[in-house]
């Protein structure tokens, strides 16, 4: 008999799992997972693809170590989740997601990212005129059981994180002209950029190739340019925008024609937000053949960049400074039998100070010695001998000017290398603004490395662990379109997130989020009706359809298991 005094009702915190998890039915993870992965539906109770799909979700939502995603499960309506099978609790733990990983590893895990991409872009209208890529290194403590995994091995290399001390594995990743992951890739600790960036260009070239992105126009730092690299760049006509190297002397006979030419287009600010400290642009575009091939070179200087040089090019002045005035100190220590000499010296000591930056002004001082050859007192009608020696006196003055000049705008500048085929379409300007999108994939390896993302690496198993680097990625990629939907509608609906004391946000970022949806919780009643209780946040809700969805649909209804495309 059922008690009066109390009443059949769950409370459950979905947050932002149920929006998550259509967006994973969005981009067909599930689907596409059981469709690469090797299993037998007869004999497996869960889809290894169902498995990998709830591990994604637990990743952006949850940011569990895998040994709690069983808790982070238990606190979800895994019944409204997965409506169209026998899903239970218990099968979501520790072990049938190490043997997801284990049979994940044995796809391509690349190309599983590149569909999965795809198919985001395609539901969401997007196209790919340009990619950037760029790698980051994760550094990992303990002992990693077995041998390499294909390509994949955790190893001593140059640490981005600053700790050469450990071992590290690397991720490389590509995203479209809005921000968008379209490729992702698990590296060994060691692989250089140098080598990964045109390997990388060259797959995802082939890729957007057979989906029907002919012109797609790569952008990465100067770890793309090389004799080799261009060279094989120019073989596959592939488009591209990167920085010249220094180490190239073309590099500074640019900076120099730049300087002497004095013909700079001033390009002003290009920065978003249009804050007052942004940077200022100009820049000298010219073409040049560089390896028997002619490509489009920009010259930019930065006006902030210049800022932040001048207190470092001051200080290694004042460091030359110091030299100069020992090597002074040495010179004139030094004796000359004849004037020409001491000229001669001085000379070039001045010349030498005049090539550093420094003004200075040298004299000859003539010293006279009179000494005997014997020792003792000489004799009353010995006449001593005189011995006359030239000394070069030289002084360091102030810095030059205009060499200070110089040298900050040699040091605020930097040159980009680019081949395009459409010249009136990518003037300098665009050039140098595609350019300076690069930080959006900085934005991205702040997301992925995060520890409540990435955290402490918890695998031991190089396989898995190989496996797991690609959840992360398709973790990211979710997300990053969480934020892309709810900034799009945000800033086509003219609206605002609004905080306490009236703060209002346009562009929030995926913390912000996350925390607003945080606010979001269900009741169940009875088992199966399941509603909102009367005190829900209302902006939570409303960012659901900020996010394109109605909240009826995806918190109180059971959700769709596939979404066509």
């Amino acid at each position: 008999m059922r008690n009066p005094h109390y009443l059949d009702i769950k409370i459950v915190h979905p947050a932002s799992v149920p929006l998550v998890t259509m967006l994973c039915r969005i981009a067909g993870i599930r689907t596409i997972i059981d469709h690469m992965v090797a299993w037998n539906d007869c004999n497996s109770r869960i889809s290894p693809g169902t498995l990998i799909e709830s591990l994604t979700v637990c990743v952006v939502c949850g940011r569990r170590a895998l040994w709690k995603v069983h808790q982070f499960w238990a606190e979800q309506d895994i019944k409204a989740l997965y409506p169209e099978t026998d899903l239970s609790l218990e099968q979501l733990n520790d072990d049938a997601y190490g043997r997801a990983l284990d049979k994940l590893a044995d796809i391509d895990m690349e190309l599983l990212v590149s569909e999965v991409a795809f198919n985001m872009a395609v539901a969401h209208n997007l196209d790919i005129r340009t990619v950037h890529l760029d790698t980051t290194s994760k550094s990992v403590q303990g002992v990693f059981e077995g041998e390499a995994h294909r390509d994949f091995d955790i190893t001593y290399g140059h640490s981005k994180d600053k700790r050469p001390d450990l071992k590290q594995f690397k991720l490389g990743i590509g995203i479209q002209q809005q921000g968008q992951v379209v490729m992702g890739q698990m590296l060994c600790g060691n692989k250089s950029d140098n080598k990964w960036n045109p390997e990388a260009v060259l797959t995802m070239k082939e890729f957007f190739d057979r989906k029907g992105f002919r012109e797609v126009v790569f952008v990465s730092d100067c770890a793309l340019v090389s004799s080799d690299a261009l060279d094989k760049l120019s073989k596959r006509n592939i488009q591209f925008i990167s920085r010249l190297p220094e180490t190239f002397s073309l590099a500074q006979e640019l900076k120099l024609m730049a300087w002497e030419q004095n013909q700079w287009e001033d390009i002003g600010v290009l920065s978003e937000t249009n804050a007052a400290d942004a940077s200022s642009y100009k820049t000298f575009h010219t073409r040049h053949e560089l390896n028997g091939k002619t490509y489009d070179f920009v010259v930019v200087h930065s006006s902030q960049l210049e800022a932040q040089k001048e207190k470092t090019v001051l200080k290694r002045m004042a460091k030359t400074k110091e030299q100069l005035n020992k090597q002074a100190a040495k010179l004139q220590r030094e004796s000359f039998a004849c004037e020409p000499d001491a000229v001669k010296a001085m000379q070039s000591f001045l010349n030498e100070a005049n090539k550093q930056g420094f003004d200075a002004q040298g004299s000859i001082e003539v010293k006279t010695v009179a000494s005997y050859k014997k020792k003792g007192r000489p004799k009353n009608n010995q006449e001593p001998e005189v011995t006359v020696s030239y000394h070069a006196r030289c002084e360091i003055k102030d810095i030059n000017p205009e060499y200070l000049k110089q040298k900050l705008y040699m040091e605020a500048t930097f040159v980009l290398i680019a081949k395009l085929k459409n010249h009136r379409q990518w003037q300098a300007r665009d050039i140098l603004a595609e350019y300076k999108r690069q930080w959006a994939i900085e934005q991205k390896f702040r997301f992925i490395k995060s520890p409540v993302y990435l955290g402490p690496v918890f695998l031991q198993n190089k396989k898995r662990i190989h496996a797991m680097g690609y959840v992360f990625i398709l973790a990211l990629l979710i997300a990053s379109y969480l934020e892309y939907r709810v900034r799009k509608s945000l800033k086509e609906q003219n609206r605002f997130l609004i905080w306490p004391k009236g703060y209002k946000n346009d562009r929030p970022s995926l913390m912000t989020i996350f925390e607003v949806l945080n606010l979001i919780k269900v009741l169940i009643v009875d088992g199966n009706r399941r509603c909102f209780p009367k005190d829900i946040d209302q902006q939570a809700l409303e960012l659901v359809r900020w996010a394109g969805f109605d909240p009826l649909d995806v918190y109180l209804k059971p959700l769709p298991m596939s979404i066509p495309a």
